[in-house]
């Protein structure tokens, strides 16, 4: 069974961290329109069918999504313990972006506009926790450890964990300020989870794996 690296009641206070969400008649918000505009542009197009693909996370799916940045093939039978990380990961973003979402409460662009989304499967219309962008936060706690596991590609990981960001913004599911927020409270994830000794038991296996596995391959 796998579990988060710190429960909820320990996670930081994200609301305590970022400011609140632009109101509709924030200039701020003229930004998060333009960029729904601009993400219904991206949907009929491979960068759209990316971000359909990107909804669709999970710690198997990551390692799927970053093997490009590094140039090998990362998969749960060939880095068992890189999974077991990012796994636990997931779940610990899950606990550290709670707090947040449940305090600010607001309504997805989708919802906000009453169109469809990129992912219509995953629409639900009572569930107003679009800031800060979870997926984003996890993308981008995820790729911080992965570039701390392998620092020769970090421009390449992180490009991909910006990037799993701008997906939710092409398929609706978040506006741009969520997903910038995302980034921030990703980083705040990292620095917290770092602090305990069983992150960094689980990042030391993950390292010498995948140090191990890259010698194997030359």
């Amino acid at each position: 069974k796998f579990v988060p690296f710190f429960t909820r009641e320990q996670a930081p206070l994200m609301e305590k961290v970022i400011p609140a969400p632009p109101t509709l008649s924030d200039p701020l918000f003229f930004n998060d329109w333009t960029q729904y505009q601009w993400g219904v542009s991206q949907r009929n197009t491979e960068r759209g069918k990316l971000a359909v693909s990107d909804a669709r996370i999970s710690a198997t799916y990551f390692m799927k999504r970053f093997s490009p940045a590094v140039g090998i093939e990362l998969t749960p039978a060939t880095h068992p313990e890189m999974f077991r990380l990012f796994r636990r990961l997931h779940l610990t973003e899950q606990e550290a972006g709670y707090s947040a979402k449940m305090y600010f409460r607001r309504v997805r662009p989708y919802q906000q506009y009453h169109e469809p989304s990129g992912v219509p499967s995953h629409e639900r219309q009572t569930d107003f926790t679009s800031y800060p962008s979870g997926h984003t936060h996890s993308a981008w706690l995820i790729g911080l450890t992965l570039a701390s596991i392998d620092p020769e590609h970090t421009e390449d990981i992180m490009k991909i964990a910006y990037d799993i960001g701008q997906s939710r913004v092409i398929v609706g599911f978040h506006y741009q300020s969520d997903v910038d927020m995302g980034r921030i409270v990703g980083s705040v994830t990292f620095a917290r989870v770092s602090a305990e000794p069983e992150f960094q038991k689980q990042l030391e296996k993950a390292r010498k794996e995948y140090a191990k596995y890259k010698t194997a391959e030359k």
